[in-house]
């Protein structure tokens, strides 16, 4: 404030300046309508400066009047533990009373409530301060008064829960992020400081994205997840560590191989441990174990988290004899355990069933022999007996036969024969059906492309029997939508179409095609190119990233088309290589030299580094000279 002559008012003594702007003067005296007064103010961070046009006190002898209000509130907001004042500042005469009151109730002066001369002053603001306030004003003459709503701030608040999360390799993982302090507000979240997009095994619910759910985690899904909440300049964030263990199930305790008489009770027993806790399922000679009369099953968790699944088998007879196989699964994988229980009785055979094999890969035939006890079981084909080859072996103490790396010569009938008395055998067939070929997938190879361009890559399985299934991913993960990537499947071609390259589309993508046999894949990078630099001109490499803290971006350098060896960038004063506010790389008066690689590493403190590249090719300016001809 400033009076004529440009002297400067101070606050003190008879004058008064209020958080609001506004001068107030005591005790008024013929002299103060003497001087002209304007307001000055001066930007807090730039330091720019503005006048506000003059005016002049009229200074009058009093006279009775009622109270007219020259300083009031309709609304304030203020943040939690910061100070307010609400103004209140009537004229009149005699000089007016003033009385406050809070949501009708009359408010009683305390050391965090203070009347002013200009208003009501509280400090360090509680969110039970928030509601309406009533200034009332009265004199003689009259009254008025000044209503207004105060709304206490909270700061915003970020809180996942759970604070610890262990879990497995295909487990599922929920995530909550619970936000105080408004009900407005925009909600992200982040893995090892990389955003995350809704996608086929991530979705999101809330009216806000509060909750993260994840299913089939793998291994390199652990890390730091952060919940990151703004609200225009306000934002928080919490985070947690998500630890994913080994959980395939491992058996600590089992059954192993006994011969019993009939009728006598067989007790089987399988402890297994594993996250999350293992399902077991029984099986005799590979077929299930059917709860009956005869067969009892009990499942129960001790205290330690493990699971330990029973068998037991009463009243047994020579076919309750054979394979018997514990198997336990979780979303993690899978174990079993087998041994043979042997049931006196004369031996013989189980019906066998004809099998596929696997070009390539070995095959197992097994010899379902019942009774005990018997002398020797042994293996023909076209009536020879086997191994004839270096490939075939055949297992008499189980009657199993193996094929190792199977050809087509491998098709055909085998013959199982158990000698169950001395001269007299017992025999069954099995046949082997022709080898189901594995997909093999042509080789393919992005090629540079620009930001902006189309990219469109086949992925062609060149042999394999059908059925097969073909799908994509990116980065070990099916693709999100969110990157409007096309894929086009037509009999054993698979296409990928993206119709506006931009930087997010950079990383690996694998084809990987599936059919009875395997599944293999061919995986090749996409890395998006920056506009093409011109000689002398320049040119800029955009990389942003999001996080808090606010993430720290490098970049580093690999001269020319090979093998990527990438060095740090200097980036002195005057350089005129330059890092923008924003993470990009601008290069001013492009040399040939400046041609290669480029990496954008970004870390902060919470999660993974991550990094992108692209590929800068400098074009030279060329002079092209007309003729006429």
């Amino acid at each position: 404030m400033t009076a004529a002559c440009s002297e400067q008012i101070k606050a003190g003594q008879r004058y008064l300046i209020t958080s609001t702007g506004a001068l107030y003067i005591l005790d008024v005296l013929p002299e103060d309508g003497l001087n002209n007064y304007r307001c000055t103010t001066r930007h807090r961070y730039t330091g720019e400066t503005r006048q506000s046009n003059s005016a002049r006190l009229i200074v009058s002898d009093p006279t009775n009047a009622e109270p007219g209000i020259l300083d009031g509130f309709d609304h304030r907001e203020v943040t939690i533990n910061h100070r307010v004042e609400l103004p209140c500042k009537a004229s009149g005469y005699p000089t007016p009373k003033y009385r406050w009151l809070k949501d009708n109730s009359p408010l009683e002066p305390d050391n965090r409530f203070r009347q002013t001369i200009t208003g009501l002053l509280i400090e360090s603001t509680q969110p039970s301060d928030s509601g309406t306030y009533v200034c009332e004003v009265w004199n003689s003459y009259g009254n008025a008064e000044v209503m207004g709503r105060l709304y206490i701030k909270q700061p915003l608040k970020a809180v996942v829960s759970p604070r610890k999360v262990k879990g497995s390799v295909g487990s599922k993982v929920s995530l909550s992020c619970s936000v105080s302090g408004s009900d407005e507000y925009e909600l992200s979240w982040y893995r090892n400081g990389e955003i995350i997009y809704p996608g086929n095994n991530v979705r999101f619910t809330g009216l806000n994205r509060e909750s993260l759910i994840m299913e089939g985690m793998s291994k390199s899904d652990g890390g730091a997840y952060q919940c990151f909440a703004r609200k225009g300049k306000m934002s928080a964030q919490d985070f947690v560590q998500v630890i994913l263990e080994d959980g395939t199930p491992k058996i600590l305790a089992s059954f192993s191989e006994k011969v019993v008489n009939p009728n006598e009770p067989v007790f089987l027993v399988c402890n297994v441990k594993g996250t999350p806790p293992p399902r077991c399922t029984w099986s005799l000679d590979d077929d299930p174990v059917i709860k009956d009369s005869h067969h009892h099953l009990g499942h129960y968790e001790t205290h330690e988290g493990h699971v330990v699944s029973q068998l037991n088998v009463t009243h047994t007879q020579v076919q309750d004899g054979g394979v018997y196989r514990c198997t336990c699964s979780n979303s993690a994988g899978l174990v079993y355990h087998q041994a043979r229980i042997n049931v006196r009785g004369r031996a013989n055979i189980r019906p066998m069933k004809n099998i596929t094999a696997i070009a390539g890969r070995d095959a197992f035939i097994h010899c379902r022999v019942i009774g005990y006890p018997y002398y020797s079981i042994k293996w023909y084909k076209n009536s020879a007996l086997l191994p004839f080859n270096h490939r075939q072996r055949a297992f008499e103490n189980n009657g199993t036969l193996k094929l190792t790396n199977v050809q087509q010569v491998d098709a055909g009938e085998y013959n199982c024969k158990v000698m169950v008395q001395p001269n007299k055998m017992d025999s069954q067939s099995v046949t082997c059906v022709s080898e189901v070929i594995p997909p093999y997938i042509q080789p393919f190879e992005f090629q540079r492309f620009t930001i902006g361009q189309r990219v469109f890559i086949p992925c062609v399985v060149m042999s394999g029997d059908r059925p097969l299934d073909i799908t994509w991913q990116k980065d070990g993960r099916p693709i999100p939508i969110s990157l409007g990537v096309t894929v086009d499947n037509i009999d054993f071609t698979s296409s990928l179409r993206i119709s506006n390259l931009t930087p997010d589309h950079n990383g690996n993508y694998t084809c990987v095609a599936r059919n009875e046999a395997a599944a293999v894949e061919h995986q090749s990078q996409l890395i998006p190119e920056d506009q093409d630099g011109i000689y002398g001109k320049t040119v800029t490499l955009n990389c942003s990233a999001e996080g808090y803290p606010p993430p720290t971006i490098v970049w580093e350098h690999s001269k020319g088309a090979g093998v990527p060896q990438f060095q740090p960038i200097p980036l002195n004063s005057g350089s005129r290589v330059t890092l923008l506010s924003n993470g990009s790389l601008l290069i001013k008066h492009v040399l040939e030299d400046d041609s290669g690689f480029y990496l954008c590493k970004v870390s902060n403190d919470v999660g993974a580094d991550v990094s992108k590249s692209m590929y800068l090719t400098v074009k030279s300016k060329r002079l092209r000279l007309m003729h006429d001809q």
